[in-house]
């Protein structure tokens, strides 16, 4: 056997390949070394991969030709019949016999390649391990600065409704001495100023709690029959007093024919005031005009412009924002929290309007909105309106020797409520706290009782649910009603998933407490009574209970936006007819921006909608609604965002479907007057 020569061991025995550069078929030869890794023989080079890396291959053979003293390496991993094998590449160019010739000596490098992998891999969980700690350490850190922040919040909300109470004692309790000492010019002065300095107190603590309460999303309208013109002059008289201090003036025009409305009228005076006070704060010469116009029976514009020295284009966005202030020459140190206007916007986006804002820089500055405002008509002490076409009548001697039972805490608020039941010659009996109250309530049959929610020892949830724990026994046959007072801020207190009737209580009784809020609440629970009685009078009934078929396998949803009704109001229900027509329209304007995918057209009907419901406080309603502008924000996915408005949409058509299946409200013409 001819003995091998080192030269041939080495070409043998090692892992090589090389090509001829000039042919475009790159003829391929190989060791045997690397032909026994391959059980096709090796002719091209594209032989060697079928990988899909042939393409690297035919770049570094031309990048060696084009290059002959670059030093090309790479790696490429080859299938072979172990397995698939990375190698290490390093090209040399040579001639041989007046041809070019590419010369690659291979190395195997799987183990190493395996290794890198492994390495990167490694690192490659470490660093998700890391990325997730960290995630995890910043969520840990922005639930912490969350729930302080809520704490705060909380805080402010709680503070705010401390310093509210007394201050609307001070107001109710001016009111009462101004009644008594309406010839002492002097003494009315004096209180006129302790009323209006009490009444700025108010604004700022409004501000604050409103503030609070928009960051829970609580904030709920208390919609009750007022006087425009009332409004009016209430806030005129405010703000006069501000204005004069700062020697400008304060006009209030009211360009409509319509007196009595259907709102808010707390949260639209809480509006005014603070667009007017805010131009009063701007505002060195000159004054604040405010226009408000009837457009149609039911919606009102209102227009705000002071003579101020304007606002730049690029500060106009961040007008709204919390807590923003800006400095200029004619702005002073009058009264303001930085809230006003951020107030402002969220209550005309909760009454379904929208709030826009121009201004020139040196001429000043107008903000305005528009409202839906239904018309209602006057009603005295003595005459309760009702969804008939003719009115029961209630006497004010109704409510004489009514046994009473007052439950606040605070003593002023005690005084007040006090004072004008009173006045209507009812039996009052008085209690400081929860604890005391039920004591109370289960040693006289009250007919009436005006529960403060919030209290110590016991709270008023507490005392009524024992309340009606006694009347499920029939041992309070005499109760009428319970109302819930609160300044403000008690409905996020109302556990998940109920309502306020759901509870028990008939109505919530807002501070400051008027003697106008007592009348109609307690005339609203006379009404009721004597609609009840229709036999013993000859009245007719003014609502019939819903006529619910049992065989109608209704959701439970819809049973709930169906039963919402009940919570109507008792003097608006015949405003319900014409908002049912409009909100079917609305359905149907839903439905067809729904198939085109008109998101923004969605979400500005949805808040529409969602704004006529909380005039009838249909809450269930709202809540749908609110959802429905939610989900077209928040929801990324369309199909999702479509599936969930459309059964939103369906459970609103099932309550609209079947209200016009089944009576809800009964008018009986044949009596009408």
């Amino acid at each position: 056997m001819e003995k091998q020569t080192f030269e041939q061991w080495v070409m043998a025995e090692t892992l090589w390949w090389s090509c001829a550069s000039e042919k475009p078929e790159m003829i391929l030869q190989s060791s045997p070394a690397l032909q026994s890794l391959f059980d096709q023989a090796l002719c091209r080079i594209d032989d060697l991969t079928s990988n899909g890396e042939t393409p690297l291959l035919h770049l570094k053979v031309r990048e060696i030709v084009e290059n002959p003293r670059k030093d090309v390496r790479f790696v490429c991993a080859y299938d072979t019949n172990q397995g698939k094998l990375s190698f290490q590449h390093r090209l040399k160019f040579f001639e041989q016999d007046g041809q070019g010739v590419v010369f690659a000596e291979c190395v195997d490098v799987t183990e190493m390649v395996q290794l890198e992998r492994e390495i990167v891999d490694a690192q490659g969980r470490l660093s998700l391990t890391q990325l997730y700690e960290r995630q995890a350490l910043l969520e840990e850190q922005n639930r912490i600065i969350q729930e302080s922040y809520r704490k705060q919040s909380r805080f402010l909300a709680l503070l705010s409704h401390e310093l509210r109470s007394p201050l609307l004692g001070i107001n109710s309790m001016v009111g009462q001495l101004k009644a008594l000492y309406t010839n002492d010019v002097y003494l009315l002065e004096r209180l006129k100023v302790i009323n209006l300095t009490a009444e700025q107190m108010i604004f700022l603590v409004n501000d604050i709690l409103t503030y609070s309460q928009t960051e829970y999303e609580s904030v709920t309208l208390h919609p009750r029959r007022f006087s425009l013109k009332q409004l009016f002059d209430y806030v005129k008289q405010l703000t006069k007093s501000i204005a004069t201090d700062k020697g400008v003036f304060v006009s209030l025009v009211y360009r409509g024919e319509q007196d009595w409305v259907f709102g808010d009228s707390v949260r639209l005076s809480q509006i005014l005031i603070n667009l007017i006070v805010n131009g009063i704060k701007f505002t060195p010469m000159g004054g604040v005009s405010v226009e408000v116009r009837q457009l149609e029976q039911d919606d009102f514009s209102f227009v705000v412009t002071d003579s101020g020295e304007g606002i730049e284009e690029d500060k106009l966005k961040q007008i709204f924002d919390p807590f923003t202030q800006f400095k200029t020459e004619g702005a002073t140190r009058t009264m303001g929290s930085g809230l006003g206007l951020s107030v402002v916007k969220h209550l005309i986006d909760l009454m379904g309007g929208e709030i826009a804002v121009t201004s020139t820089v040196g001429v000043g500055t107008s903000f305005s909105f528009s409202l839906r405002l239904p018309a209602t008509e006057e009603n005295g002490h003595g005459k309760i309106e009702s969804p008939t076409a003719h009115s029961v009548e209630v006497e004010p001697q109704h409510y004489r020797h009514a046994k009473v039972l007052v439950v606040d805490d605070s003593k002023i608020n005690r005084m007040v409520l006090t004072g004008y039941l009173r006045e209507l010659e009812c039996d009052v009996h008085e209690a400081h706290d929860g604890q005391e109250a039920w004591h109370t309530f289960q040693q006289h049959q009250f007919e009436y009782v005006f529960l403060d929610i919030q209290m110590p020892i016991m709270d008023g949830f507490k005392v009524m649910e024992l309340i009606q724990a006694l009347e499920h026994r029939g041992a309070a046959a005499q109760l009428k009603a319970v109302f819930a007072v609160t300044a403000g801020g008690g409905e996020e207190l109302i556990p998940e998933g109920k309502t306020l009737a759901s509870l028990g209580f008939s109505r919530w009784l807002v501070k400051p407490i008027s003697k106008e809020q007592v009348l109609e609440l307690l005339d609203s629970t006379q009404c009721s009574a004597a609609a009840v009685r229709s036999e013993e009078g000859g009245l007719d009934e003014v609502v019939l209970p819903l006529l619910v078929d049992e065989q109608d396998n209704k959701t439970e949803q819809v049973a709930r936006l169906v039963e919402d009704l009940q919570h109507i109001p008792a003097h608006f229900q015949n405003l319900f007819s014409p908002f049912l027509e409009e909100f079917k329209q609305n359905l149907v304007q839903l439905e067809q921006a729904l198939k085109t995918h008109q998101w923004h057209e969605i979400k500005a009907l949805a808040h529409y909608m969602k704004g006529n419901c909380m005039v009838f406080q249909l809450q269930v309603w709202v809540t749908l609604l609110r959802e429905v502008e939610q989900i077209t924000q928040s929801e990324p996915d369309e199909q999702v965002r479509e599936v969930g408005i459309q059964a939103h949409m369906n459970a609103l058509q099932s309550a609209v479907k079947h209200l016009e299946n089944h009576q809800v409200f009964s008018h009986n013409s044949a009596k009408d007057n």
